[in-house]
């Protein structure tokens, strides 16, 4: 399923600023809930924590993958920027699905079939 990206830095800001915060060992989403209509925006992004620009990278790809599995049984709920943690660039791939799985229903962007 195809979605529409967040790029801009202001669209960034206004997120983490005003966004609420769910995480857990991998992860953090940050959700900015929409009025009515709007539909979901998604952006990734990692700290400069997690490495050199190749790890980090790595870890916006790996956080582009999971959400791809999710996209198709997300309910729109505004917008989302993933944010990866350093513990993924060497965590098991199941690991991860869990991780997004729970960070989504946490944030009930998720419908009961995911």
């Amino acid at each position: 399923m195809k979605y529409v990206r967040l790029k801009k830095r202001a669209e960034f800001g206004q997120v983490f600023k005003r966004g609420r915060t769910y995480g857990d060992r991998y992860l953090v989403l940050f959700v900015l809930y929409p009025g009515r209509g709007a539909k979901t925006r998604v952006g990734f992004a990692t700290q400069r924590t997690v490495g050199g620009a190749v790890q980090r990278n790595r870890v916006r790809r790996r956080l582009r993958a999971l959400y791809s599995l999710y996209a198709e049984s997300a309910v729109p709920c505004g917008d989302l920027i993933f944010l990866g943690k350093k513990r993924m660039l060497d965590a098991p791939w199941t690991e991860l699905q869990q991780s997004m799985r729970r960070v989504l229903r946490q944030a009930g962007c998720l419908d009961s079939k995911g």
